[in-house]
Formats: structure tokens, C-alpha cells, sequence
């Protein structure tokens, strides 16, 4: 079984159809209709270039041959000396823009001087606020070590304040295993969740060396 492929619109789209060299119009019929800017050329401009390497403002219109004889004189070096040759191509390494050594940009210096920030800090204050503003969120022990939030969780846990002594937590450990243990209770089982929980934040103080 042989496939042929038959357009939808009876018309193939995907290659581009066959022209006619003759039949195609002119270029001041398709629009065109400034002269070439080369000396004695009478056909009609269609490329627009830059004059020279060194006057890429401004600008000249040439015919298709013109062009391409214009792109092949074309070399950015042209006059310019040796020195200044060297040091285009080198600044055309990293494109065209000034660089610094790590650290020897003196006006960035400058300019985070100027903020109230050294090298290597947030000159806006960004950062810095939030990390006082946790800090001073952030609940502290009687002898000012920090607490962190699992170390709260389980101050939280026995009922007790961060600045508890270790005599007082032991105390209310002891307290809440008589009442959650179903050895203790009387057997009632329906607090083992509440059981594990203070065994867990003891657990989480005594490694923290709280109690």
C-alpha cells in the first residue's frame, strides 16, 4: 500500500514552493526605492550597513553586489595602531566592560562605607534585622544559653518555664510519669500518647544537659 501525501488546503506548506525567476517583480515593485550609496550604481538599495568600524552610527545603503563588497573590506582593525589593536582584543575577551580583582573595586568599597557596612555585609540592613528580630523572638534559659524551638517545645510539654531549674524539671517529670504510666494509674492506658511525649521532651532536655 503506497501512502501519498495530499494537502489539506491543496497546497503544500511544508517546503517552499517553486518560483519563477521571471516572473518575480521587480525591486521597485516590491517596495524598495532608495538608490545605492555606491559611486555610479543605479540599482536600488536593500542592505543598510555601518560605514566604517569606526563610525558604526552612521549609516550607508548599498545594492545585494555593493554589500558584499563592502563586508569583505571590512576589518575593525583598520587604523589602528598596534597598541591600540592589542588592547581591543583583549578587552573584547570580557566583553568590552572594565573588571577587578577580588576586593580592589574601590568604589563599591566606598559607596558600602558610606552605608554603614564593611566588606562582605548587608548594607541595607536587610538580614540583619530579621536575624535580631528572631533572636530576640527567641526564648533564652535562666543562665542565657538559647533555646531552641524543639528544647521549648518540650519545656512547653512539662508545663514549665525555659528558666526551670533542673531540680524542678526532674520534679515535674516524675510528677507526669506517676500520672500518665498505666502502672501507676490504676492501668488506664488512654493517656500513652500524653506518656510518650513527656518521656520524649525529657529526654530532649536531659541531652541538652537542662536537667
Amino acid at each position: 500500500m503506497s501512502y501519498s501525501y495530499r494537502p489539506r488546503h491543496g497546497y503544500d506548506i511544508r517546503v517552499r514552493p517553486p518560483r519563477d525567476a521571471a516572473a518575480e517583480p521587480p525591486a521597485w515593485a516590491r517596495g524598495y526605492t532608495r538608490p545605492c550609496d555606491s559611486a555610479g550604481c543605479g540599482s536600488v538599495a536593500i542592505v543598510r550597513v555601518a560605514k566604517s568600524p569606526r563610525e558604526s552610527a552612521a549609516k550607508l545603503w548599498f545594492c545585494e553586489e555593493h554589500a558584499r563588497a563592502h563586508n569583505a573590506k571590512w576589518n575593525f582593525f583598520d587604523g589602528l595602531s598596534p597598541e591600540e589593536s592589542e588592547a581591543a582584543r583583549l578587552a573584547n575577551i570580557y566583553g568590552d566592560r572594565p573588571t577587578w580583582a577580588m576586593g580592589k573595586n574601590e568604589r563599591a568599597r566606598t559607596t558600602a562605607r558610606a552605608r554603614g557596612a564593611g566588606d562582605l555585609r548587608d548594607a541595607f540592613g536587610i538580614f540583619s534585622e530579621a536575624v535580631k528580630a528572631g533572636e530576640a523572638a527567641r526564648p533564652e534559659t535562666r543562665d542565657g544559653r538559647p533555646v531552641s524551638k524543639l528544647q521549648s517545645k518540650a519545656f512547653q510539654t512539662l508545663d514549665l518555664a525555659v528558666s526551670a531549674p533542673a531540680v524542678e524539671i526532674r520534679k515535674r517529670y516524675a510528677e507526669l510519669l506517676r500520672r500518665f504510666h498505666p502502672d501507676v494509674n490504676g492501668g488506664d492506658r488512654s493517656a500513652e500518647s500524653q506518656l510518650q511525649e513527656v518521656v520524649r521532651a525529657h529526654h530532649i532536655l536531659k541531652k541538652a544537659g537542662f536537667c
